[in-house]
């Protein structure tokens, strides 16, 4: 699983940087505030169902029926988007591909939890690594063939292989399975409760990463929005490990009591978190000696300006290796208030230090507001599961273990 999680987030990030090629730092700009807004108001079109519909069959419902009942919702949604942005007469060069791209991740998303849920992890990753790839491969060709692209068509392409994906992964679930629409639509109300509390919490998170791009913006900054945004993009490429250690564990925590016990689930989770501490402190250090190699290899003179700002965003990573792992434990036992506490006490240090130090310091200020909003952020939430704050950074328990596993051979 980790490495198909690599794969796509290796392929994400070449998808962001051949784009700083095709346009210019402040279109790049406007890209990286448009992506946010993907994230950002995908979390309105979702209405977190798709977190619902997998809660709900480990609750014994039909997952066909909530799809069904998943996509008639999506359906709806679409089209007041549209109207709405008719209505106030929004820019549609901007705003209609932001909501096609949004409905088409927001389908996918319901096609492949269905795969997660049913732990076949082979096709759940393939059909992750589909879009990144695809967008490698058709701007890939656009910067080999030297074409001139501006912003909107940038845009517009993006929203094209958005639902050139969708198509792909759909005909993939329907020679597996099948999805029913029933009258019942808003007859079982938790369903939709549970979604909304997951939004909530999706909302939250992002605001903790987006408050930065926002607040930049804010100040008329689109260069610097472009220079945090591949900043960003750098320092998450570690994200890859505590990711794909959460998509495996969170099946396992859902059937804790049926098929798993949950200290050894818990103590599954203390072991990969581990490992992903190793890792962060090899990539900060790799960067330290690296970095500016690195950087003059993948983009033009301009980006050395992100270097420091990797390195600051790269120490707070560990605060959200916290929060990804410790977060999907606890939304499997519906208990939601931890992580709307944490994620609150990571946006206001966030938002705070934005305000003081941007006007100060600009990216280097913004980078170390978003640090220490994701290390505030962890340690908060760690107060959740007992021994975790230490269990996550207790390297000697690999040692222990491979020596343990090497006295069993």
């Amino acid at each position: 699983m980790a490495v198909f999680s690599f794969m796509a987030t290796i392929a994400t990030f070449a998808f962001q940087t051949l784009t700083t090629h095709i346009l210019t730092t402040e279109d790049y700009g406007i890209l990286a505030r448009w992506l946010t807004d993907i994230g950002y108001l995908g979390m309105f079109f979702v209405l977190g169902l798709d977190s619902s519909i997998l809660y709900h069959a480990k609750l014994g419902q039909k997952y066909e029926d909530n799809m069904g009942k998943n996509f008639i919702i999506y359906l709806i949604v679409f089209l007041l988007s549209f109207g709405i942005l008719f209505f106030f007469g929004l820019d549609l060069s901007y705003y209609g591909p932001l909501f096609v791209s949004i409905i088409s991740l927001s389908v996918l998303s319901v096609f492949k939890s269905y795969f997660h849920y049913q732990e076949q992890y082979l096709w759940f990753n393939l059909l992750g690594l589909l879009k990144p790839l695809a967008l490698v491969i058709v701007f890939g060709s656009v910067y080999l063939l030297s074409l001139n692209f501006e912003i909107y068509e940038t845009l517009n392409l993006y929203a094209l292989i958005s639902i050139l994906v969708l198509i792909i992964t759909g005909f993939k679930y329907f020679t597996v399975s099948t999805v029913r629409f029933t009258k019942d639509i808003f007859k079982n109300i938790s369903y939709f409760f549970y979604g909304i509390k997951s939004i909530l919490n999706k909302v939250l998170s992002l605001t903790l990463y987006a408050a930065t791009v926002y607040i930049l913006s804010f100040y008329g900054e689109m260069e610097m929005v472009a220079f945090f945004f591949v900043a960003s993009s750098i320092s998450k490429m570690v994200w890859v490990l505590p990711d794909s250690a959460g998509n495996l564990l969170y099946p396992r925590f859902l059937k804790i009591g049926k098929v798993y016990k949950k200290e050894e689930v818990l103590k599954e989770m203390n072991y990969y978190a581990q490992i992903v501490f190793v890792f962060n402190i090899l990539s900060i250090l790799g960067f330290l000696v690296l970095g500016h190699f690195i950087l003059s290899l993948l983009y033009s003179e301009t980006y050395q300006v992100v270097f420091i700002p990797v390195i600051i965003l790269l120490i707070g990573n560990q605060g959200m290796v916290y929060f990804k792992l410790i977060s999907r434990y606890l939304a499997s036992v519906n208990n939601w208030k931890p992580l709307y506490f944490a994620l609150a006490v990571g946006i206001i240090v966030n938002v705070g230090l934005n305000f003081i130090l941007i006007p100060q310091y600009g990216l280097i200020g913004a980078s170390i507001a978003t640090s220490l909003s994701f290390i505030a952020c962890g340690i908060f939430i760690s107060f959740f599961i007992k021994g975790s704050l230490f269990e996550f950074v207790n390297i000697l328990n690999i040692y222990e273990k491979h020596i343990s596993r090497k006295q069993k051979r």
